[in-house]
């Protein structure tokens, strides 16, 4: 009798132990997330949810935890051009994901996040239709914006400027955004439709608004510049004069404001860009320039000239970015 009681007794403590184990590392797991430890992050919660003993909730928490760190450390692999990493990464959160969402269908964030993840892995479809799930439940201007950016992406510009255009009417005070920006992404995606009037207005929008906000930034009145000028010259506009008068707010000795001094033509196009000796920052460069030259020859209605700069973009442009997403259209448009 009193042998079986131990046994007894000594199956309780081993299955509560059991059960502390599994909560602890949840909770380690959660602190790990916070410190910025990931890998550590998603093996606690990986122990955690095979330890098969935690609550419905808990199990929903881990989830969520992995989730995100599977999503975090995807854009670090992108960030060093491995992106097949970075897709299985993004896959690993999607399945995460997509397992607290058959509990918890309604969860806004989530939806968003797995939409996000969709959207990186260059899935469309399921991004815009998990965003306009969580657009159904909850109203928000980001979610907007975010679900325009892969209607872009997939070709569907009448509905991501759309898109621009409600998040422009909504209220956006709280909403963490600035209206210049919503005016880039509408602009964006109507010089991708070809509407370059349009784009170029919406340019020219984003720049009056936003200049005083980004004054300190360098990198951004010269691309913004560029971006308006190009619009200009696609639509067929002498923007020469207007150009001229934006060129006295940036460096023209110094990358990016080189740019406008050779849409001015006061340099050739070797003066542009200096060598870089950082990887990242240099691939970065080269991106932006060869598809601003690609899109200086289709403005001049050079079409050979443009290939060669827009096949440079598609090769050393993060498949992310704007700028191989602009050549690979252009491309495409070429074989027409």
């Amino acid at each position: 009798m009193m042998r079986s009681l131990f046994a007894a007794i000594c199956m309780v403590l081993f299955v509560t132990d059991v059960q502390a184990a599994g909560v602890a590392d949840l909770r380690a797991a959660q602190a790990a997330a916070e410190k910025g430890t990931g890998d550590e992050a998603i093996q606690l919660f990986t122990q955690a949810l095979a330890a098969g003993d935690l609550s419905a909730d808990d199990q929903l928490i881990a989830r969520k935890g992995r989730g995100r760190e599977y999503s975090a450390k995807s854009l670090i692999a992108d960030a060093f051009n491995r992106l097949d990493d970075g897709k299985r990464l993004r896959d690993n959160a999607i399945a995460d994901f997509s397992a607290v969402l058959a509990a918890k269908p309604e969860d806004v964030a989530i939806l968003t996040e797995r939409g996000q993840a969709y959207h990186m892995n260059q899935q469309f479809d399921p991004a815009v239709a998990d965003f306009s799930a969580a657009l159904k439940l909850k109203a928000s201007p980001p979610t907007l914006l975010q679900r325009a950016t892969s209607l872009r992406a997939k070709g569907a510009y009448d509905q991501a400027i759309a898109d621009c255009t409600a998040a422009l009417a909504s209220d956006i005070k709280d909403a963490n955004l600035d209206v210049w920006d919503i005016y880039n992404e509408r602009g964006y995606a109507e010089f991708l439709a070809a509407r370059y009037d349009a784009a170029a207005a919406d340019f020219d929008k984003a720049l009056e608004l936003g200049a005083s906000s980004r004054a300190d930034d360098v990198l951004w009145m010269p691309y913004q510049i560029a971006w308006l000028h190009l619009a200009d010259a696609r639509a067929g506009h002498d923007d020469s004069k207007k150009l001229d008068g934006l060129a006295g707010k940036v460096n023209l000795k110094q990358w990016p404001g080189t740019l406008i001094a050779y849409f001015l033509g006061q340099i050739k196009l070797e003066e542009v860009s200096a060598a870089s000796n950082h990887g990242a920052m240099g691939r970065g460069r080269e991106c932006s320039l060869s598809l601003f030259v690609g899109e200086d020859a289709l403005a001049r209605g050079n079409r050979e000239q443009a290939r060669q700069p827009m096949l440079r973009a598609r090769e050393v442009c993060n498949i992310h970015t704007l700028q191989y997403l602009v050549a690979g259209t252009e491309l495409d448009r070429m074989k027409n």
